[in-house]
């Protein structure tokens, strides 16, 4: 969203496709409860992808096989 923010106006169109994973937000710290709002989103000003990341979160949802996947 920040690349294409700097863009020209009508330089590139920006899609966001969106899954309804129901622990999206459980391991992700930063993100709006709405990200598309009325065709538009808000570009965020923190730092790097300006999220947090929850790694203790994503753990449990981690497939067997993948249990070390952080480690």
């Amino acid at each position: 969203m920040q690349v294409c923010a700097t863009l020209p106006d009508n330089f590139i169109a920006f899609e966001y496709p969106k899954a309804n994973l129901p622990w999206w937000y459980d391991i992700v710290d930063g993100l709006p409860d709405q990200i598309v709002k009325d065709s538009y989103v808000d570009v965020w000003d923190r730092p790097g992808l300006g999220v947090t990341f929850r790694v203790n979160a994503a753990k449990k949802y981690l497939e067997a096989e993948d249990k070390a996947f952080f480690e």
